[in-house]
């Protein structure tokens, strides 16, 4: 990076913005962001645009299918491909995860058509990966970074994804070279309060003869406690959308989650909402200690205690291990996954009776 020229990255797959957060914070301009979900970009727009020339862009990216209709795309948006440093994203990872494996499994059980399943989500994943490479192929960025879950490394689609990677054709059918260099890693070595592992691949342009790049440095753990000890005390069911901080950061990381706000939004809080309860669950989450699980001998006592004919106490222990689990404040969180508001109770609150917010 020279003194006249911010680097520039697309972000394709956006979410509502991680990616593209980091990238803006170590010094680099945006020139497209782009996700299928109106939620997301909206998130995106909100959080993120501020650091950003331009905002996110709602758009199908399943529907390109050859790189003409990419150059169309980036036409349409004003990108002139040349212009792009560096490609980053990942498309959707539910089918390599764990979660979408159990999904699998619940479908088996169930009597469900699992080759249907197998033949969608086949598809979809042939045409998200093809498009990133797409948008390699036109962009010939200097470098490109790929996310996902970490168990797409075991997954049969995987060899497929490195291959096409190693076989990237411009407009002319010269081969466009990379070298790839990928690793799982561990969120919660990097600053993050939560135990999530993701696969990260890099790719260099073999012509800008850098042999590899530097991993990430590790930096000390942030626990759960240390993240959310400064949001304020709210009971289960509470709605309120916006609310005030009670307190000061106490935390480098509380701090870190109040900065950046212009100054009319300073010391306000939002969403801070909480999914209402059933009385007995409450009553069970006050007696469960920090890190217990659905499965612990001491939790299935509480759950009869309270109410010999509890809802809880249909699930199998063997099947629903995690269906309750408490947060340790000393330690990081299990991953946090993108339906809470289904799994929140994967998430009780470690002070407070009650889920997360």
């Amino acid at each position: 990076m020279n003194g006249n020229h911010k680097p520039t990255f697309i972000d394709l797959f956006s979410g509502c913005g991680g990616l593209s957060l980091g990238y803006l914070q170590a010094g680099y301009r945006c020139l497209l962001a782009v996700d299928q979900d109106p939620k997301s970009v909206h998130c995106y727009n909100l959080n993120v645009k501020g650091d950003s020339d331009r905002g996110a862009v709602q758009e199908d990216l399943s529907r390109l299918s050859s790189t003409d209709d990419v150059r169309a795309f980036l036409s349409r948006h004003g990108v002139e491909p040349a212009s792009c440093d560096v490609l980053i994203g990942g498309p959707p990872c539910q089918s390599f995860s764990v979660v979408g494996r159990n999904k699998i499994r619940a479908l088996m059980e169930s009597g469900g058509d699992l080759k249907a399943y197998w033949r969608k989500k086949n598809r979809e994943r042939t045409m998200l990966f093809e498009v990133y490479a797409l948008f390699l192929e036109v962009l010939a960025p200097r470098w490109f970074l790929f996310e996902n879950v970490p168990t797409i490394r075991s997954h049969e689609t995987f060899k497929a994804i490195i291959n096409r990677f190693e076989n990237l054709h411009d407009d002319h059918g010269r081969p466009m070279k990379y070298r790839l260099v990928y690793n799982n890693y561990l969120a919660s070595k990097y600053g993050v309060p939560q135990d999530r592992r993701r696969f990260v691949l890099v790719g260099c342009r073999e012509d800008l003869g850098i042999e590899g790049w530097e991993p990430p440095k590790e930096k000390p753990t942030v626990t759960v406690s240390a993240a959310l000890d400064d949001l304020p005390e709210v009971p289960h069911g509470h709605r309120e959308r916006e609310m005030r901080y009670s307190s000061s950061p106490a935390t480098a990381y509380q701090r870190l989650m109040r900065a950046g706000k212009p100054r009319e939004l300073r010391g306000r809080l939002f969403d801070h909402i909480c999914r209402w309860h059933n009385p007995d669950d409450v009553a069970l989450f006050a007696r469960m200690k920090p890190g217990a699980r659905f499965a612990d001998p001491d939790v299935q006592k509480a759950i009869r205690k309270i109410n010999p004919h509890h809802k809880l106490i249909k699930y199998s222990t063997d099947k629903f291990k995690d269906k309750l689990h408490k947060l340790d404040p000393e330690r990081p969180a299990w991953t946090v996954t993108a339906h809470l508001q289904k799994d929140c109770y994967k998430f009780i609150h470690y002070s407070q009776p009650r889920t997360i917010t």
